[in-house]
């Protein structure tokens, strides 16, 4: 107990033993653990905050209709219940499952081939010399500079002309109306190019000299380096595609194609006095992301922290 006494900053003072130096050195190192004291109990709250949310919705869906209207804030049922679950996943009134089915292949065939577009353009911008190379590049980022209410009736007139969006195209060209756009991405290229910089330029040269082309360089070597960014950005991918709302709302009339999203506005429209089950399809709409996130969070921290700004 005295020495830990002697080592608190008021005790410093007491003990004539301690040189100056010491005492600064302790200070220093009491004032460094309470600043990340401070740091943790600030991020510990804004965790609790972001979470609140997602935790009423969570627990409201568990609840009758009758306790939910009773007392909104209470913190969790007094009487669980899992029948908001069961209409909601009902092939025919919630029909959730139908259109998370539908979010996942949208989200899958946007994933595939936006990683091989962005992947390919990206290698291209960081380690080959063309003409107009960095004036191109300077073009895919300007399009990130665009908001997509911008370009939402030029991309849908196109998407139109090449016959896939309206009811006469068939749910095959409708579905590809709805994932077309997002084939690639400005942010998706710059994200990989900064990847590739930082990648080590030796390993590509001594396969250049053993007779190695650009193809087999950047499939066999800087692809394969590169699994963390693009575990990254393919999070990055699927998150915002599972959340588009406004391009397939407008891209599609059938409701057997809905994504997820707007699955979960006609449902609600439809439900409108039943805010549990509206909680209840929330819960089953933003499930799989949650489920993704908690298996592939590390890689999601490691690709942004390898992805560095050289360049």
């Amino acid at each position: 107990m005295e020495a830990q006494a002697k080592l608190r900053p008021e005790g410093l003072l007491a003990d004539p033993s301690l040189s100056s130096r010491t005492i600064r050195k302790t200070r220093t190192v009491w004032f460094v653990r309470m600043g990340k004291g401070l740091i943790f109990a600030l991020l510990s709250l804004l965790a609790v905050t972001m979470l609140l949310p997602y935790f009423f919705t969570l627990s409201a869906s568990f609840k009758t209709e009758s306790e939910f209207l009773l007392n909104i804030y209470q913190p969790w049922p007094q009487e669980w219940v899992t029948e908001n679950f069961q209409e909601a996943v009902d092939p025919y009134r919630g029909r959730m499952g139908f259109y998370v089915r539908n979010s996942a292949v949208y989200a899958a065939a946007t994933l595939l081939i936006q990683l091989f577009i962005n992947a390919f353009a990206a290698f291209a911008f960081a380690r080959l010399r063309f003409p107009g190379r960095d004036f191109m590049f300077i073009m895919v980022l300007a399009t990130m500079m665009l908001p997509f209410s911008v370009m939402l009736i030029p991309v849908y007139l196109i998407v139109h002309w090449m016959g896939l969006a309206g009811p006469t195209y068939g749910a095959l060209g409708n579905m590809l109306g709805v994932v077309l756009p997002s084939f690639a991405s400005g942010f998706g290229i710059f994200m990989l190019r900064q990847f590739f910089l930082n990648q080590s330029a030796e390993l590509e040269e001594a396969a250049l000299i053993d007779g190695a082309g650009w193809f087999r360089v950047f499939w066999t070597i800087s692809l394969p380096l590169a699994r963390p960014a693009l575990v990254a950005l393919g999070i990055f991918i699927i998150v915002s595609e599972w959340s588009s709302f406004i391009w397939p709302l407008i891209v599609l009339d059938n409701w057997d194609l809905f994504p997820i999203t707007v699955g979960l506005s006609m449902y609600k429209d439809l439900q409108y006095d039943n805010w549990t089950g509206t909680f209840a399809a929330s819960v089953v709409g933003t499930a799989p992301l949650v489920v993704v996130f908690l298996i592939l969070q590390r890689q999601i921290v490691g690709g942004i922290q390898l992805t560095g700004l050289k360049g």
